[in-house]
C-alpha cells in the first residue's frame, strides 16, 4: 500500500505482471507511461479508447481481488512532459514556461482544466505536477531548458502553480508540487547520477512556492528530489532525508499531506544506496509513498518485490517502527479518499 509502481502492457486481460502488483502484493497505486524508455516501443497508452479500457479494467480487478482501487497515477504537466500526448491521439497541450511567459494566471488555470478532463476522461486520477522548481539556473537540462518551468520568478512560479492547482481541482485531479526542495539549479540531471546542488541552491527562493501554497491550504502532495545538499543534510539527499522532509517540508513549512518519492529506480538513488536500502531509508526519513516506476534503461521486474521485503525484514528488525509505518499508510489513505 506504501508503493506507486510501473507496468508494462496496454490491457489488463492476461497481464501476469499487472495481477501480481494489484491482487498479491495489492500495490497503493499505480503509475501510466506512453512510451517504454528501454525499448522506445509502447507501453501503457497507445488511445484515449484504449486508456480508458486500460483503468476501468484496472479499478476492477482490484477491487475484486484487493477490496480496494488503487491511486492511477502519471505525469501529465503539458507541453514537453504530457502521457496524453498527440502519439496517443490526445490534442496538444501548453507547457509550464511557455504559460509563464505568456504570464496569464488565468490561461493557465483554463489549461490545467483541460488537461484535468482529459485526465478524468482517460480514468486517471492523480496528475504528479504542477513542476514548481525555480529556473534558476539557465544551463538546467532537465527542467530549465526542457521548457518544464514556469519561470526564474518565484513570485511568478507560485502564482500559476496556483491556477494550475486550482484547474485541477476543479476537474476533479488530484495533484503533487514537485521537486522538493528544488531541482532548478542542477546542473545534473537525477535521472542520470548523484546530483549536489549544495554550491548552487537558493533555498530562501525555492522554499518560496511550497511555503506559500501549503500556507494557503491548497497543497495535497509534494514529490521529493534526488538532490544533495550539504547545507540540508550532510548525508542524505532530500528524498531520504529527515532532515529535509521532517525538518524542513513537515517542521517547517507545516506540511501535513503526502508525501510521494520520485522514482527511487533513478540513477541518483540507485547508484550508491541500491533499492532496498533507498527504499527503507525514504520511508525512515518520512517519504509516505514509494515510486517504482520500472521504466529506466536498466530495468529491473524484481524491484518492487525486494522492496517489499526490505520493508518487511525494516519493521522486523526495528530500523523501521510500526508507528512510521501506520503514519504512511494513513497518509496514503487519506489522500486516496480525496478522489
Amino acid at each position: 500500500e506504501l508503493l506507486l509502481v510501473g507496468f508494462h502492457g496496454t490491457e489488463v486481460k492476461g497481464n501476469a505482471e499487472l495481477r501480481h502488483l494489484l491482487c498479491d502484493l495489492k500495490v497503493g497505486g499505480v503509475i501510466l507511461y506512453e512510451r517504454d524508455v528501454a525499448t522506445r516501443g509502447p507501453r501503457n497508452i497507445q488511445s484515449p479508447e484504449q486508456v480508458g479500457r486500460l483503468t476501468t479494467d484496472l479499478r476492477a480487478l482490484a477491487q475484486s481481488c484487493a477490496g480496494r482501487t488503487p491511486l492511477i497515477a502519471a505525469d501529465n504537466e503539458g507541453g514537453p512532459v504530457m502521457r496524453l500526448n498527440a502519439r496517443a491521439g490526445y490534442p496538444p497541450t501548453l507547457g509550464h514556461r511557455e504559460l509563464g511567459e505568456v504570464d496569464d494566471v488565468a490561461l493557465t488555470e483554463l489549461e490545467a482544466r483541460r488537461i484535468g478532463r482529459m485526465l478524468h476522461e482517460a480514468g486517471i486520477d492523480w496528475n504528479l505536477a504542477p513542476v514548481v522548481d525555480v529556473a534558476s539556473n539557465p544551463f538546467n537540462t532537465v527542467l530549465v531548458q526542457s521548457g518544464r518551468t514556469f519561470s526564474q520568478d518565484p513570485e511568478r512560479v507560485t502564482a500559476h502553480a496556483r491556477a494550475y492547482l486550482r484547474g485541477m481541482r476543479a476537474a476533479g485531479i488530484l495533484t503533487a508540487l514537485k521537486h522538493f526542495p528544488g531541482h532548478g539549479s542542477s546542473f545534473e540531471d537525477s535521472h542520470r547520477g548523484f546530483v549536489d546542488v549544495t554550491k548552487t541552491a537558493d533555498l530562501t527562493a525555492e522554499l518560496a512556492p511550497y511555503r506559500a501554497l501549503i500556507a494557503e491550504g491548497m497543497v495535497g502532495a509534494v514529490m521529493t528530489a534526488h538532490v544533495f545538499n550539504r547545507n540540508v543534510d550532510p548525508r542524505h539527499p532530500a528524498t531520504l532525508s529527515a532532515r529535509a522532509i521532517g525538518g524542513v517540508l513537515r517542521g517547517e513549512l507545516g506540511f501535513n499531506g503526502l508525501v510521494v518519492s520520485d522514482d527511487l529506480l533513478m540513477e541518483g538513488i540507485l547508484s550508491r544506496y541500491g533499492i532496498e536500502e533507498a527504499a527503507v531509508l525514504a520511508l525512515r526519513a518520512g517519504v509516505d509513498l514509494l515510486l517504482l516506476s520500472h521504466n529506466t534503461p536498466a530495468q529491473d521486474q524484481s524491484a518492487t518485490d525486494r522492496v517489499v521485503t526490505a520493508i518487511r525484514q525494516a519493521l522486523a528488525d526495528g530500523r523501521l517502527s510500526p508507528e512510521q509505518v501506520e503514519a504512511a499508510l494513513a497518509r496514503v489513505r487519506r489522500f486516496a479518499r480525496d478522489r
